[in-house]
């Protein structure tokens, strides 16, 4: 922790500055409020602590100047005083400083001033942290749907839950006019907290505009390369969408970004509610998995590997066809590997009961696999965030 030491050059400033020293602190000294400013803006300082032997006006304007910094203003700061500098501490206090510390002290006074200073400084911190954290995960969650689409003949649930208070995982659903066709996300950015949050926004926003068949235009060919071309692809079929939306979205990653070394696992799915036919490319994804209504299940492996890992890579799409009654159901790692309090993993055998044992619509098997993970679980830490998207084809 370092500590600025403000006064003029004297024996009594050098004996305070060896007195916090031997607390265990790296200090510095400043002469005057205008050169302790200049220390302050040039490198970060934990706590101030300022001798009024300083010319009657100079500390006041001091702690004024420093309070109306923003990037200043937390530095906590504490006034050394003679007991006969009474209106000058007043003065001090009131412009802001936070504690003030007799000129003669014992060893122990002084540990107990610093500490508390900085504890405050610790409690201001984690709660600006705090607010912050709320800004963040609000604007996050604008970037998921506010309600799932309706479609005739289908069902649609989904639910997220982040480990932290920002997550790296997202999901998607929207139709592709005017065929009605349903496209599905589940993706799950590498790495967890701010910077996959940030990420995560960035991944869903280039699926949603690639794939918008009026406005995000056609992924072509041009110099070698996968380039975004505006123009319509209400021509292209499902799967060519998907697959350029993939190859598209790796691109600009890999390309623009790949020296952050940032990835996602994604699952992309376009289900038509009246046909049943589901394609889809897995980029290095978890399966999704097809169930039916006598519990027999499919696995939609990997068609290419995960989004923003190398620019160029190939992808493929796959399909399956769903008839009425059966769904699909797409996750994330998190509900895999989620442990309970003894470390036992949920697993693959787990999810796949949970499924069978609510497998009759959309909203059943993603409430059902959730209380289930949630018995498993327990009061254990979450290690990991957990992403749920199920879609089913109703029968009537």
């Amino acid at each position: 922790m370092r500590v600025l030491v403000v006064g003029p050059a004297s024996a009594d400033r050098d004996a305070l500055a060896s007195h916090v020293r031997q607390e265990g602190y790296v200090v510095e000294t400043a002469g005057s409020g205008s050169e302790a400013l200049a220390r302050l803006k040039a490198g970060p300082f934990d706590l101030v602590l300022l001798d009024v032997p300083l010319p009657d006006t100079e500390g006041p304007r001091f702690l004024e100047a420093l309070r109306n910094d923003a990037e200043l203003a937390p530095v906590p700061v504490i006034v050394v005083s003679a007991e006969d500098d009474v209106d000058v501490l007043a003065q001090c206090l009131e412009s802001g400083a936070d504690d003030y510390l007799p000129a003669v002290f014992r060893p122990a006074m002084l540990r107990a001033r610093l500490s508390a200073a900085l504890n405050k400084r610790r409690l201001r911190d984690a709660e600006s942290l705090t607010r912050e954290m709320d800004v963040a995960r609000n604007i996050q969650r604008d970037f998921l749907p506010e309600s799932l689409p309706l479609a005739r003949g289908a069902q649609l649930e989904a639910a997220l839950h982040p480990a932290r208070q920002v997550s790296g995982d997202f999901y998607d659903a929207f139709l592709l006019p005017p065929s009605g066709t349903i496209v599905l996300v589940v993706g799950d950015v590498c790495d967890k907290g701010v910077g996959a949050a940030l990420f995560m926004a960035l991944f869903r926003s280039l699926i949603r505009a690639s794939a918008d068949p009026v406005g995000g235009g056609a992924i072509q060919m041009i110099g070698g390369r996968r380039t975004l071309v505006r123009q319509s692809l209400e021509s292209a079929t499902p799967a060519d969408l998907l697959i350029r939306v993939a190859g598209f979205t790796n691109d600009y990653i890999a390309r623009l970004h790949g020296r952050t070394n940032m990835f996602a696992t994604v699952f992309l799915g376009a289900l038509d509610p009246q046909s049943g036919q589901l394609d889809y490319v897995n980029a290095g994804h978890e399966p999704a998995i097809v169930i039916a209504p006598d519990g027999s299940m499919r696995e939609l492996r990997p068609t290419g590997p995960a989004l923003g890992l190398l620019p160029d890579a190939a992808f493929t799409a796959g399909e399956a066809t769903l008839e009425s009654g059966q769904g699909v159901f797409a996750f994330t790692d998190g509900l895999v590997e989620a442990r309970s309090p003894t470390g036992e993993v949920f697993g693959a055998a787990r999810l796949r009961d949970a499924l069978r044992a609510n497998n009759t619509s959309a909203t059943t098997l993603v409430r059902g696999v959730l209380e289930a993970l949630q018995a498993f679980t327990g009061e254990a830490e979450p290690h990991d965030d957990v992403t749920l998207l199920a879609a089913s084809l109703t029968t009537g």
